[in-house]
Order: C-alpha cells, then structure tokens, then sequence
C-alpha cells in the first residue's frame, strides 16, 4: 500500500524528469546541425579565394629524375632542365682493423677541419677501440657523422667511414690522424649540384632547389646527363574535384538532416524533434539562395548547373554530375573558379554561403547558437524544476511513512484490547451456557 502510494506522488516527478528528457534530446539534434554546419564552412574554407580554390601540381617528363611540390600561389608554366651531376657529400675512409671492440686505434689527437674554417679536436686516449672513436666523434658534433662498417675484406676488415653531414664541394673535411693508428683516405669527394635549367648552369650544395621557381620545390633524384625534362606547374584537377565533392556531400548532408525533420515516420507516426522549429526552413532556404549563384556576366560559365552541379527541386540536396564538372575544369578551369571565389565582380558561392553559415553559428544572433542558448535555459530550469520535486517526494514519502507507522501502532493497540475483551468475556459467556 504505502509504495503504490508513493509511486503516485512520483507522477509529477516522472514527468518533469520526461520533459527534459525529450528537451535534452532536441538539444542533441540541434547540436548535430551546428556540426554538420561547422563541416560545410570546413569545407568551403579550400574554395572561397583564389590561393585556396587553385590546386597545383608539377608534372614531369621524367619524375624518377626530378619531381617536385608546389605551393599555392605559384604561377602557372613549362619548364626545360637538364640534371648533369648531384649533389654529393665528402666521405673519408679509414684503413681497416681485424675487429671494432677490442683492438686500439692508438692515440692522440684527431683534427677534424670544414672548409668553413672551423676545426674540432678529437682526443683519443689510449686503449680506445674503433666503436668507440666513432661515437666519440659522433659526440664531438663536428658536422660529421662517424660509423663503422664490416667490410668482409679479411683479416681488416672493420673500417672506419666518416660521412660530412652537408653536401657540396664546400662541404669538404680534412682528417689529420695525428699519432693514431688510423689513415683516411677520401672515398668520396664532395661537389655540388650541377643543373642545366633553360639552358642556363644553376647549382646548389644539396639536390633539392627551392629557390630556383617561385613556390616550386624540385628534388633531384639522380643525374642524367644529356636527357632533358619537361615540367609543368599545372592545375591539379583531382585535388580540385575532391575541395568541390566535399563541399557537395556536407551540403547535402545538411539538406538531409533538415528534410528528415519533416518526414513522417512510419512506425510511429510522428515526425522528427526539430520539426516544429521555423528557423529549419530559414536556414535551408538562405543556404539554397547562395548557392543559386549570383549571376555572372562575360564569363565561360554563369551558375553552378552549366558546370554540372544542379539542386534536387523536392529535396533541395546538391546533384554533381562529376565528368561535367571535370570537363568544365579543363575547359576553363579560371571561370569554374570564379563561380565559387570572390572576384572583383562576384562574391562568389563558396564566400557567400560560407558567410550564411557563419550567421547561422553567431554566438551572438545565429539562429542555431540561440536556439542552443534557449534549450539550455529550459534544461537548467527542469533540472530546478525536478530538484524541487525530488525534495517534495521525500518529504511526501517520509509523511506516508510516518502516518502509516502510526496506523499500524494504533491497529496493533486495538487488536491487543480486542484480544483482552474476547479472552475475559468470550471464555465466561461459554461455561454459563453448558
């Protein structure tokens, strides 16, 4: 009896506890519009200017010779260049010993000089073995590296290489042995990159030029002589066509979440948590006014739909017919740029609607970031809202409680006088009768 009583009381409760239930819900798929919104502005963020919209690439004619980056920005352009000799670093060798851990090299002092004039002195104490003179001069940091290889050539054949960490004929390294054991020999003499570019000698210390074409970075893979390369910076249609199938897709997934709002679902019979919001079709309908485009003139293309990209009329979601599209950037790749970027004459798509996005998520009047404020302010108030019913279903509770208890004591009372009035008046009354 008392917990059906008390589960009563906790209707009120129940409710409220329902209410925010189904609020925190709708805050939910709210917050799931914010996302896919914050998505779509990601996604317009590679297409609103022109450093951002153009994607470059570098072709070569033989790319196991030279290949290369391109950054954005660089201009647009063929080039001819012909590889005669890389980049190589200074390599001494030392003669070999029978092992690198036990017998020593001698000792003394090793004078390690760069053709920048800086010298190091590497002390070799006595006893120092072979392993242990290339970790020393590995530490002495000379602007060398030292290591010892096995050679297989018996009965010496540990030697010791030292490597100089830049390349170039600048980057050369004399090794005076002094009292040591050891005699180098020069294994490798160092020389600097020699490039024949438009028919002009370009060289540099190392096989990567960087500064030879603005935004352009070339690795030098190998030399060549007398093959010439042709490359290109080019755009890179691929790259593009990826920027502009992202931009579709978080379109339409906006445009999907916003129709689902208002299907009927046949199970039961309802529609979705957002359905009764009036800012949903606001937004839809000022995201598909951007991307109608504003019209163009002089121009190759003129709207979205003439280079392949059309609106479903009943869903409003994005169509891109991908082979247009792509044809229509190999056509006249700077006019399908200026439908989306901001030009002299246009705002363009990718600007336009980037800034509906951004009023939408303002965190100040967006109707999204309002609509997140005002379900927070209903959940802080049923969350207070439930706090108080919490605390009267206690204090209910404990009253149920406590008059039941005294119920109990009062009808143990009288059963106890019942019990005392039936032994001293029902046993007498039966004697009398016999």
């Amino acid at each position: 009896m008392i917990e059906k009583l008390v589960e009563v009381q906790k209707i009120p409760l129940n409710s409220a506890m329902k209410r925010r239930e189904a609020t925190t819900e709708e805050k939910k798929e709210v917050e799931k519009l914010n996302t896919l919104l914050s998505g779509l502005d990601t996604s317009l963020n590679g297409l609103k200017t022109r450093y951002d919209f153009y994607k470059l690439k570098l072709d070569s004619s033989h790319p196991d010779i030279v290949d290369g980056t391109v950054a954005a920005g660089a201009l647009l352009g063929s080039y001819e260049m012909e590889v005669r000799a890389m980049a190589r670093t200074e390599k001494e060798l030392a003669y070999g010993f029978p092992d690198k851990d036990e017998t020593p090299v001698g000792f003394g002092y090793m004078l390690i000089e760069r053709d920048d004039g800086e010298e190091i002195e590497v002390e070799v104490e006595p006893y120092t073995t072979l392993q242990q003179l290339a970790e020393q001069i590995n530490d002495a940091e000379a602007g060398v590296k030292a290591m010892v290889v096995n050679t297989k050539y018996y009965p010496d054949s540990y030697r010791l290489l030292v490597i100089s960490e830049k390349s170039g004929k600048e980057a050369k390294i004399q090794i005076d042995e002094d009292t040591t054991f050891l005699e180098f020999k020069e294994q490798v003499t160092g020389r600097n990159l020699d490039v024949l570019f438009e028919d002009v000698p370009v060289t540099d210390e190392d096989n990567i030029l960087d500064e030879l074409i603005d935004g352009v970075t070339l690795n030098i893979r190998r030399s060549e002589p007398g093959t010439r390369i042709q490359i290109s910076v080019v755009h890179d249609l691929d790259a593009t066509m990826e920027g502009i199938k992202t931009f579709v897709e978080s379109y339409n997934a906006i445009a999907g979440f916003i129709n689902g709002q208002f299907m009927k679902d046949p199970k039961t019979g309802g529609y979705g948590l957002l359905s009764g919001d009036s800012s949903l079709k606001h937004v839809m309908r000022q995201m598909q006014n951007a991307v109608v485009g504003l019209p163009k003139g002089g121009e190759r293309f003129n709207s979205l739909a003439e280079i392949g990209i059309t609106t479903n009329p009943k869903t409003g979601e994005l169509m891109m017919n991908e082979s247009k599209v792509r044809e229509s950037l190999t056509e006249n790749y700077d006019s399908v740029a200026d439908l989306f970027i901001r030009t002299k004459d246009s705002v363009g798509v990718a600007e336009a609607l980037s800034q509906k996005v951004k009023n939408f998520r303002d965190p100040g009047f967006g109707a999204v970031k309002s609509r997140l404020r005002a379900l927070d302010r209903i959940i802080d108030s049923q969350d207070k809202e439930i706090e108080r019913r919490e605390r009267q279903l206690e204090s209910r509770e404990a009253a149920i409680r406590r008059k039941f208890t005294a119920l109990e004591s009062t009808l143990a009372d009288l059963q106890g006088q019942g019990d005392f009035i039936k032994a001293k008046f029902g046993g007498g009354g039966s004697q009398g009768q016999s």
